[in-house]
């Protein structure tokens, strides 16, 4: 493989990983509130410093969420580059991490990673300066990359609900499934404006 063409594989990763970064940042700001202050703290110093805090909280939560949300698209973006490249990755048994992922959600997690890796790959073969020329040249119409998105969507879906059983913490149940809910909401708003702008 010559320079030129690892370059151009090097630029149309960016240009896919540059995408999911901006998509994860949206999707954050969607599930996780801004704390609003009332209008009296704003008053009292002592207590809008306490504002303060929780505002960092938050900046730090979208920081956490976006990185989270990535880890997944980033494994999958890199298998589809190394595939792209010519490397065999047939003896990498946990090349996706589902040794990390609980067993019921396993099956999930593999159609996931396997359709964002076929997602990426299809992304990476063909020529563009940016993500919406690469799926335009490789999807060629709307109603084609909104089948992707729709599938991508309920495959989503299916592994969240999965992993739901299994997440420990402070929140209950319904709480967790509200938090879901956001997501699911969230990111097919996302992916209808995304949709508008690539197609326009």
């Amino acid at each position: 493989m010559n320079a030129m063409t690892t370059t151009s594989l090097e630029e149309r990763k960016n240009h896919i990983l540059a995408h999911e970064e901006i998509t994860a940042n949206r999707l954050a700001r969607r599930v996780l509130d801004k704390p609003v202050p009332p209008v009296w703290m704003i008053l009292i110093p002592v207590f809008f410093v306490f504002h303060a805090w929780r505002i960092k909280q938050y900046g730090s939560g979208l920081k956490d969420f976006a990185e989270n949300y990535l880890v997944s698209r980033r494994r999958a973006l890199e298998t589809a580059c190394r595939l792209e490249g010519g490397e065999d990755l047939s003896e990498q048994a946990d090349a996706d991490g589902q040794a990390a992922v609980p067993a019921e959600a396993r099956p999930h997690f593999e159609e996931l990673m396997s359709l964002l890796t076929d997602h990426y790959r299809a992304l990476l073969a063909v020529r563009g300066n940016s993500y919406a020329a690469l799926v335009k040249a490789h999807y060629r119409s709307k109603s084609n990359y909104m089948l992707f998105c729709n599938r991508l969507n309920t495959i989503e879906n299916r592994f969240n609900c999965a992993l739901l059983p299994k997440i420990e913490g402070e929140l209950e149940f319904d709480d967790l499934r509200a938090v879901v809910g956001r997501m699911e909401a969230g990111i097919i708003e996302l992916r209808r404006q995304e949709l508008d702008e690539i197609f326009s």
